[in-house]
C-alpha cells in the first residue's frame, strides 16, 4: 500500500494535510532523555560532549541530536545513562506527572522506554507495577529496566483486562499505552504498509476498550490515568475514550497542555458519527507542528473521595549481610541503605523499595534490582547496582583513564600501575568520579566484569 492511500481517510479532521504528508514522509529525528536514576544531568552530559545536542523545551531530561550519531554504540546507552527515545514518546509520561512515593501502574509496557522514564520521575521510590502479557516481549523490557537502575518495579505478566478484577481502586497513576495499529511509526519503520487495514483498526480498538475499562476500574478515586497511542484512528482514540465516558460518569477528561510544544485537540465528528464534546480536551499531536511522529493523549481523572494508603505493616527484609559485606570491601557507609529492602532470590541479593518487597496481590517476575553475589568472604555487586550505590566507594575502587575506559567497557583486561587502597578481588570502577562498572583485580591488571550483552561494540 502507497503511504498517501494510507493517510488519505485523515484528510478531513488534518486542516493542512499537505504539511502532514510532507513531515509523515520524512525521517525522524533522533532524540533521547538522560536517565537521572544513573547519574546527574550534568554529569551524563559531560560523557556527551562528542555529540552536537540540543535541549527539548518541554522536557528538561530530553534531548535532540543536531547532527546523525551512532547512539546505541554510544558508552552512556550500554551504561543505562540514556534511553533513546522518539519526542512525542515521552509526552504521555509528562502528562501523567507521576511522583515519588506513589503506587503506580504502567499497563501495557514493553519495550520499557515509558516504564523507565515512570520510574524517572518517581525517583525510584514507591511501588511501579509494570505489566506486559508477551512473554518474549517482557525479557527485552526486563534487560531496559535493569539497564536504567529500577528498583521500584514489580514486574507481572498478565492479560490487562483483568487487572481490574485483582486490584480494584488500587492505583494513584495509571499509564495505558495500548497497543495499536501502529500508523504514527511510518517515520521510523515502514512496516505499517504491509499489515495496515480497517478490520486491525477494529481489531485494536475492540481490544483497546477493554484495557481502558480495566485500567479505570484499577484507578483510585481521586486518580490520574492517561490513555495513549501512536496512531491516527479515531476509532482507536476519540472512540475509544468515547466507550468509557459512556460507562463511567465519574470519569472525567482534563485539558492538557505543555509548555513550547504544539498540540492539537480532539475530535468529535467522525465519518458520521458524533462524540461527546469533552472529547476536545484530549490531544492530537501532529508530525507537521513539533517534526515528531504522531501521537494521541488523554488524561482522565476518576472522580470520588482519595483515600489514604495503609502502609503495609508486615515484616520487611533487610539481608544486612549483603550490607555488610558490601561495607567491608568498599567502605560505604551501610545507612545509605535505609529504607530500601534487601533480600535474596536464587542466589543473587536483590534491592527495593519495601513497597516492591511487600506487593504479594500477583505473582511477579521481577522485583527491585541485583544487588551482589556473594562467594564465602568475597562480595560481587551488580555493575547497575554500583552506578545507583557506588558513588561514595572509598576504598578498592580504580580511577580509570580516558584511554582504557572504551576497551574496558568492551570487555578487556587494563593493565594498572602499582593502585594503593586496592587489593585483590573485586573493584569498583570509576570514571570522572562516577562508578561505572565492576571489574576484578589480580594485582597486575583488572578484568573487565561488564556482561557481555552490554558492552561496547568492538
Amino acid at each position: 500500500m502507497k503511504i498517501e492511500k494510507l493517510y488519505s481517510r485523515y484528510k478531513t479532521i488534518i486542516s493542512d494535510f499537505h504539511d502532514f504528508m510532507e513531515f509523515i514522509k520524512r525521517p525522524l529525528v533522533q532524540s533521547f532523555r538522560v536517565n537521572t536514576l544513573k547519574a546527574k544531568k550534568n554529569e551524563i552530559l559531560l560523557l556527551l560532549k562528542d555529540l552536537e545536542l540540543k535541549s527539548l523545551p518541554f522536557y528538561n531530561n530530553g534531548f535532540l541530536l543536531q547532527k546523525k550519531s551512532s547512539l546505541g554504540n554510544h558508552i552512556t546507552h550500554n551504561l543505562g545513562m540514556i534511553y533513546i527515545q522518539e519526542i512525542a514518546s515521552m509526552i504521555p509520561v509528562v502528562v501523567l506527572d507521576p511522583k515519588p512515593g506513589e503506587v503506580v501502574l504502567d499497563l501495557c509496557a514493553a519495550p520499557g522506554s515509558k516504564t523507565t522514564q515512570i520510574a524517572q520521575s518517581m525517583e525510584n521510590s514507591g511501588l511501579l507495577v509494570v505489566n506486559e502479557i508477551n512473554r518474549k516481549r517482557a525479557q527485552g523490557l526486563i534487560h531496559n529496566i535493569k539497564r536504567c537502575g529500577l528498583l521500584n518495579d514489580a514486574v507481572i505478566i498478565l492479560r490487562g483486562q483483568r487487572i481490574d478484577k485483582i486490584l480494584p481502586d488500587y492505583f494513584d497513576r495509571i499509564l495505558i499505552d495500548a497497543p495499536c495499529s501502529a500508523e504514527g511509526t511510518i517515520r521510523k519503520s515502514k512496516a505499517v504498509l504491509y499489515h495496515w487495514g480497517l478490520k486491525n483498526i477494529q481489531r485494536m480498538a475492540n481490544i483497546q476498550k477493554g484495557l481502558i475499562v480495566s485500567g479505570f476500574r484499577a484507578l483510585q478515586p481521586g486518580g490520574t490515568m492517561v490513555y495513549s497511542t501512536c496512531t491516527l484512528a479515531p476509532e482507536e482514540n476519540e472512540g475509544v475514550v468515547a466507550y468509557l465516558l459512556d460507562r463511567f460518569p465519574e470519569a472525567e477528561i482534563m485539558p492538557i497542555t505543555i509548555p513550547n510544544f504544539k498540540i492539537r485537540p480532539g475530535i468529535t465528528k467522525w465519518q458520521g458519527e458524533i462524540f461527546d464534546k469533552r472529547l476536545k480536551s484530549c490531544t492530537r499531536i501532529l508530525p507537521q507542528d513539533n517534526d515528531t511522529a504522531p501521537f494521541f493523549i488523554a488524561k482522565i481523572i476518576k472522580r470520588g473521595m482519595y483515600r489514604r494508603r495503609i502502609d503495609y505493616m508486615g515484616k520487611i527484609e533487610f539481608q544486612g549481610s549483603a550490607v555488610e559485606h558490601f561495607y567491608r570491601r568498599f567502605g560505604i557507609d551501610p545507612e545509605r541503605f535505609k529504607g530500601y529492602s534487601i533480600f535474596q532470590n536464587k542466589g543473587m541479593s536483590f534491592i527495593s523499595t519495601p513497597q516492591v518487597y511487600s506487593f504479594w496481590e500477583i505473582k511477579t517476575i521481577r522485583k527491585g534490582l541485583e544487588f551482589a553475589k556473594i562467594y564465602g568472604q568475597e562480595i560481587k555487586p551488580d555493575n547497575d547496582f554500583i552506578q545507583i550505590f557506588g558513588k561514595k566507594v572509598n576504598r578498592n575502587y580504580y580511577e580509570i583513564k580516558e584511554y582504557q575506559l572504551k576497551k574496558f567497557l568492551q570487555g578487556e583486561t587494563v593493565k594498572i600501575d602499582s593502585s594503593p587502597g586496592i587489593s585483590k578481588g573485586f573493584v569498583i570502577v570509576t570514571y570522572k568520579k562516577m562508578p561505572i562498572a565492576i571489574g576484578k583485580y589480580n594485582g597486575e591488571e583488572i578484568k573487565s566484569e561488564v556482561k557481555r550483552e552490554r558492552r561496547i561494540p568492538m
